[in-house]
């Protein structure tokens, strides 16, 4: 029993001294309010604070304006879909960045908060990114049309086929 044990601690060591981190998947800078993830970066207003979120199949977080009153989300992944998509949309333009489509919408969905108009910009070449809220005034979607104007992709620009939908 006790060489077992020790067969087992030598086995966990040496894999767990092997095992190397996974890339990071994002970086906020706080000073110059730049987020980036692997194939993009955007820029938010001055002042905004970033938490990491959980996702089940995707990359959550999401941006506090200053004061709290403006959350913008963000759902990062191949499997988050298209939040800004042509379909069923209020409101849709497609611009292009180096390369990149950027696509930027309205639709009527009712939000947690329970505002119903939910304005986004997706990055469907860009590792299928989207940026979001359900703004209370009409002027808190600017927002989202800067984070469209500061996109900058990193590395090629590849369409993400789930990201379509």
């Amino acid at each position: 029993m006790r060489r077992c044990f020790v067969v087992l601690a030598a086995w966990l060591v040496a894999s767990c001294a092997w095992h190397r981190s996974p890339p990071k998947l994002y970086s906020w800078d706080e000073k110059s309010a730049t987020f980036r993830w692997q194939q993009g970066e955007v820029r938010l207003p001055p002042g905004y604070q970033y938490k990491v979120g959980s996702g089940i199949d995707s990359f959550a977080g999401s941006f506090t304006s200053p004061g709290g009153s403006l959350i913008v989300r963000h759902d990062i992944g191949s499997m988050a879909g298209a939040y800004a998509a042509r379909d069923g949309a209020l409101f849709f333009e497609e611009r292009t960045v180096a390369g990149a489509r950027v696509w930027i919408g309205r639709k009527d969905e009712t939000a947690p908060n329970g505002h119903t108009t939910l304005m986004a910009v997706t990055f469907p070449d860009s590792g299928c990114a989207n940026f979001f809220l359900w703004p209370a005034r009409a002027e808190d979607a600017a927002v989202i049309d800067s984070i469209a104007r500061s996109f900058r992709p990193i590395g090629s620009v590849r369409s993400e086929p789930t990201c379509n939908r």
